[in-house]
């Protein structure tokens, strides 16, 4: 509804400001005709059209400071230019301004949010058998053990070593399914356009995820969306993981941001929560239509 009232009050602005040139162009022709005409009087018809041009300027701006005196608006004739650098109402009145709070930076998980974790998909292309899958997920991204990918201390095959012990009766499955993560993930095809988006409408936007450096390394393609954010923490480089306070703490030091300034997308809630200790607003993320509508409720539309 406010694009629509500052369309109009634009185009009648141009509408006003296109008449005054044509009349005054008109005026200035009537009497460079008269000069031909009456070449005698030349002089006395350049006094009047500057006359009229300083006249006529001066005549409309006390018609429209009056206006704006008896109506009480905010006009271009009004005494007040020192309110230039205040917020103004519909009518142009300089009004309090009001504290802050808009959000400036977006910051996103990455796996389901950005990426689909397919881990599935990914078993079964490297040909561990359909029913087998779920019980080597069970022994694999389903245990504590699993974190240790995301956290970065131990190498790949200590971890996967580790499985194996735990698991040993999978160990074969093991190694054929994780011993590299080619696969492991896929990008969605929403991920990029909607991160131009937000830059474009002059958003910041981060990540901020729990993810293994061989993931990283094996799926170059799918993780292009990386080239088109502004930064952001991949756990595995500083060895801190979410939902620990530590890595919502690290991000905010990182790149100064101001917390209730921005807003985390995660796709698990237990991660979110951790955000919103930290002062940061949060999304439970759980569909792109679902995300999109809780970024307008935080005022978040040009997207």
């Amino acid at each position: 509804m406010s694009d629509n009232n500052s369309a109009n009050k634009w185009t009648a602005k141009r509408i006003a400001a296109i008449i005054g040139i044509v009349l005054l162009v008109g005026m200035y022709v009537a009497l460079l005709i008269l000069a031909f005409i009456f070449p005698a009087n030349s002089f006395e018809l350049f006094i009047t059209a500057v006359g009229g041009t300083v006249g006529i300027t001066i005549l409309i701006w006390l018609m429209i400071w009056v206006i704006g005196l008896f109506t009480g608006r905010h006009t271009i004739a009004s005494l007040d230019a020192m309110t230039s650098d205040q917020d103004h109402d519909k009518y142009g009145n300089a009004v309090p301004r009001k504290p802050s709070s808009y959000i400036d930076t977006i910051i996103f998980d990455i796996g389901n949010v950005l990426v689909d974790f397919s881990w599935r998909q990914m078993l079964a292309d490297k040909g561990i058998p359909e029913d087998l899958i779920e019980k080597v997920g069970d022994a694999t991204v389903r245990t504590d053990i699993w974190n240790e990918f995301d956290r970065g201390i131990m190498s790949h095959e200590e971890i996967i070593d580790k499985l194996c012990e735990q698991s040993p009766e999978l160990s074969e499955y093991i190694h054929m399914g994780f011993d590299d993560f080619k696969g492991i993930v896929k990008l969605r095809s929403t991920s990029i356009p909607l991160i131009e988006g937000l830059k474009k409408a002059h958003y910041r936007v981060l990540v901020l995820s729990n993810f293994s450096k061989n993931a990283v390394d094996t799926n170059k393609a799918e993780m292009a969306f990386l080239d088109y954010v502004d930064g952001g923490i991949l756990s595995y480089k500083d060895h801190v993981i979410k939902p620990d306070s530590d890595i919502y703490e690290l991000i905010i030091k990182r790149y100064d941001l101001t917390p209730d300034k921005c807003v985390f997308i995660d796709d698990t809630e237990k991660n979110v929560i951790g955000a919103i200790r930290s002062g940061i607003k949060g999304i439970h993320f759980q569909s792109i239509e679902q995300m999109m509508d809780e970024l307008k409720k935080l005022g978040i539309k040009r997207i």
